[in-house]
């Protein structure tokens, strides 16, 4: 199951099952689980922890140290789950005085990167070239376009979508679509439905986003969600669509109707008010 080209540091722990292609290198402390498949040229370094059914593939390098000024060659960990995809030429850091984490089912295509202390859950897709900025954090069933960048500390919600090329400089909420850069357009329909939510949940959050991005878009959304009626806040959805908006550090992004072209957008469109800081509240 190990190329007799492959180089693996006598300090790695790896399971008897896993496939070890052509000029691998297996650098550091670096646990692999049962199942795993490494291509041709693959290499993972430093005290990172696979677990079981990873595929990484040729090229990809996962583990390296953070780009970080402050880093000064101390301990720090990946910890990536089972079953995840990782393409050619993907780029995976380590942590900064922390750990960077990856979840289990994740499928990252070919050129994407995560950067140091991010977090990225389950079921998360990186299309080509996407990149994940420092402490950033994507939650489960997310899909992050090709060529979008997420700026550090910036949170990309659940069943979210980000359009290809664009930039999240602050969050984008849970169940959202943005096709503009740092703009919410709409509901990600069709993925709510293809994930087995329930009809009632999905009315419930429709109709949670038709009142707070039309009907309450004069006031910052953090403010605004204090607004939304006892009953539609039963549904464990738009709690945790609340919940994440009231915990925003960088801002939420704001909301522009899709069909609205680049030089449509002014002062005169139905987005939310900044909340002063310079960020979209």
């Amino acid at each position: 199951m190990i190329h007799p080209t492959a180089i693996i540091d006598p300090q790695s722990q790896i399971d008897a099952s896993v496939n070890i292609g052509p000029y691998v290198v297996i650098e550091g402390p670096v646990k692999i689980g049962p199942n795993s498949h490494l291509h041709s040229h693959a290499k993972v370094m430093g005290h990172t922890t696979l677990g079981g059914g990873n595929a990484i593939h040729s090229f990809a390098v996962i583990g390296d140290a953070p780009q970080d000024l402050k880093f000064k060659d101390q301990t720090s960990e990946l910890i990536i789950g089972d079953n995840n995809i990782f393409r050619e030429h993907v780029t995976v850091h380590r942590g900064t005085n922390g750990v960077t984490r990856i979840g289990s089912n994740c499928y990252l295509m070919v050129g994407s990167h995560v950067g140091h202390n991010a977090e990225v859950h389950d079921y998360v897709t990186l299309v080509n070239s996407a990149r994940l900025g420092g402490h950033s954090i994507v939650y489960e069933r997310a899909i992050v376009g090709a060529g979008c960048a997420i700026h550090q500390n910036a949170r990309v919600g659940r069943l979210a979508m980000v359009s290809n090329n664009t930039a999240q400089l602050g969050d984008v909420p849970p169940y959202c679509i943005s096709m503009h850069t740092a703009v919410v357009t709409q509901i990600n329909h069709v993925g709510l439905r293809r994930s087995g939510m329930s009809k009632d949940a999905i009315n419930a959050i429709r109709q949670m986003f038709k009142l707070l991005m039309r009907d309450l878009a004069a006031i910052p959304l953090p403010r605004a969600v204090d607004q939304l009626a006892p009953e539609i806040l039963t549904h464990p959805e738009v709690r945790e669509f609340v919940d994440f908006v009231k915990s925003t550090k960088r801002g939420v992004a704001k909301f522009q109707p899709w069909s609205k072209t680049t030089e449509d957008k002014g002062a005169g469109d139905s987005t939310h008010a900044d909340d002063g800081d310079g960020q979209n509240a």
